[in-house]
């Protein structure tokens, strides 16, 4: 095969713990050496992250705005490369990884324009990352996305996740690079105007990226509440849903008060609410013994109460966002008077 050169871009902050196993995953590929190049861009890194990287031969940017968006818009802007790859300072790539993604890159047709491929769980690591790890994996913890789901078929997808993502560069520039205002779901964003322009993502299950899970349920719940917010701030720029299950935890919760409501005055919609509650703790259970085979762990069935989680703080995020635009807007028209 032919071996175009591609940039490898790292957007990164305080990476200490994971760092030095991504960055020896990359130096580690099957592909000639010459022929990529690692940019990693800090975002101003607190801890010894910088000092780490300064020991390997790869190229660092420092980002003073932090955020990812940024990084990754900064490391294409000092790409070489025609084609440039992302991946986390807290993933592992296969060492084929890059090999397989320019092959596809090769023999697609020329209106696909990102390649990319699943999002894995390393097994050692925390019993909970493992468990949200595995419940995204599921329909109803990520609703048969790209971004969780690790399907093991070859197929067109409508997005793809910026842990493992490969881009024709020039596409990146004709959409007006990532947009920095999101902290949140910035790839998102990105791959919904390439695909409105009429491009293509080619999902290729073998080029394969092992990526860390951590946190707490607390934490988990804080990440959650801000991708809530932050589709709301997606469907607000574009006028429509860039994924079509992200207003569904947001309805769930508005019907259900709505029920709950009624039913103080009404026998009829209690009954429903009872009903409707029990399907969907029917389905979780179904999802969690699920979660536990994928594992096989008994741990899995904690997935029983992180779905619930993941959804209401989610749902809860995306009504906080719109409730706020409503307020501030309120705010704006009673101050122009």
């Amino acid at each position: 095969m032919e071996y175009p050169f591609v940039s490898v871009v790292v957007g990164i902050r305080n990476e200490e713990l994971f760092i030095d196993e991504c960055i020896e995953s990359l130096l580690g590929l099957d592909y000639p050496r010459d022929r990529y190049e690692i940019i990693i861009v800090d975002g101003m890194s607190s801890d010894k992250t910088r000092d780490l990287v300064r020991k390997y031969p790869v190229r660092l940017l420092l980002n003073n705005k932090r955020n990812v968006a940024a990084a990754r818009n900064l490391g294409v802007k000092n790409a070489i490369g025609d084609l440039v790859a992302f991946t986390d300072g807290d993933c592992k790539v296969d060492s084929q990884w890059l090999k397989i993604l320019v092959s596809e890159m090769q023999n697609a047709p020329y209106d696909v324009m990102c390649f990319g491929g699943p999002n894995l769980i390393f097994e050692t690591d925390p019993v909970f990352g493992r468990v949200v790890g595995y419940s995204q994996e599921t329909f109803l913890g990520s609703g048969g996305s790209a971004q969780s789901k690790n399907s093991t078929k070859k197929h067109y997808v409508s997005s793809l996740p910026n842990c493992n993502a490969m881009y024709k560069k020039s596409v990146i520039q004709e959409v007006g690079y990532f947009d920095e205002r999101f902290l949140i779901g910035q790839d998102g964003d990105l791959n919904y105007r390439i695909g409105k322009k009429g491009h293509r993502f080619l999902y290729v299950p073998e080029a394969q990226v092992l990526h860390h899970r951590r946190g707490t349920l607390y934490s988990f719940s804080v990440r959650m509440f801000k991708y809530g917010m932050w589709m709301a701030e997606l469907f607000k720029k574009h006028g429509e849903f860039v994924r079509w299950y992200a207003f569904l935890p947001s309805v769930a919760i508005v019907f259900l008060v709505a029920l709950l409501i009624s039913s103080v005055i009404y026998y009829t919609p209690i009954l429903f609410l009872y009903a409707l509650i029990a399907i969907y703790f029917v389905l979780v259970f179904v999802t969690s013994i699920q979660v536990t085979c994928k594992m096989r762990s008994k741990y899995g069935l904690f997935a029983f109460f992180v779905i619930p989680v993941q959804h209401v703080t989610y749902g809860l995020g995306f009504l906080y966002s719109f409730v706020n635009s409503l307020y501030l807007a309120k705010f704006k028209s009673r101050s122009d008077i």
